[in-house]
């Protein structure tokens, strides 16, 4: 691999991670020549990096050729969440069984579970359960849209109970019953839908207070 390519997954890497952590507020501008002082590099493997981030829908792209967080808003929260329900629901029409999900992890149990490992838990079930689908696109599409959705999913603390939600639903889905685990599924959904405002109003505040 070429030393430019090697300095550009590194920053890609580096910078998607700073995003998912919720260093960029929404809607800031990202500015390339500040960037490459950050990373210690040149424009051109920033650039890179930010058009990659552009196609996984992480970044925006401004007028001008500039980069901008995407805006946080509670449209486009509410689009994201159903998204996410639609590509878990059409992986469970089609897929066989449940043979490789793990069970569910012993932090669940806590109930002041911190919450980016519960963010980061919930994005492993769905991905484990859309890699039950023997169509390869449920599980990349849910991947993507995980990552999209973890700002908003470490912000969801006015849904109660929410280890012992997730340890629930994940228990439920071990078991195999794919009646039992649509329903669940769906009620999960639903109680996100229905405080999407506040979920984008607390992650709001939390980018103002970082």
């Amino acid at each position: 691999m070429a030393p430019e390519t090697v300095i550009a997954d590194r920053v890609y890497r580096e910078l998607k991670l700073l995003i998912l952590r919720g260093d960029q507020p929404p809607a800031a501008p990202l500015v390339v020549l500040a960037l490459a002082e950050r990373f210690g590099t040149s424009i051109a493997p920033v650039r890179d990096a930010l058009h990659r981030l552009v196609g996984e829908r992480l970044v925006a792209m401004q007028g001008g050729g500039g980069f901008a967080m995407p805006p946080l808003t509670r449209q486009r929260a509410y689009n994201l969440y159903s998204w996410h329900r639609d590509i878990v629901e059409a992986a469970l029409k089609v897929m066989v069984k449940f043979e490789r999900i793990e069970q569910p992890p012993a932090f669940l149990d806590d109930e002041i579970a911190d919450p980016e490992r519960i963010a980061a838990a919930s994005a492993d079930l769905f991905t484990q359960i859309c890699a039950c689908s023997p169509n390869d696109e449920h599980r990349d599409a849910i991947s993507v849209i995980g990552e999209r959705l973890h700002t908003l999913r470490v912000c969801e603390n006015m849904v109660n109970r929410q280890a012992q939600e997730l340890r629930e639903l994940w228990t439920i889905v071990c078991e195999g019953n794919r009646r039992a685990t649509r329903t669940a599924i769906s009620h999960y959904h639903k109680r996100r839908l229905a405080r999407v405002e506040q979920i984008v109003s607390a992650a709001l505040l939390a980018s103002i207070a970082d």
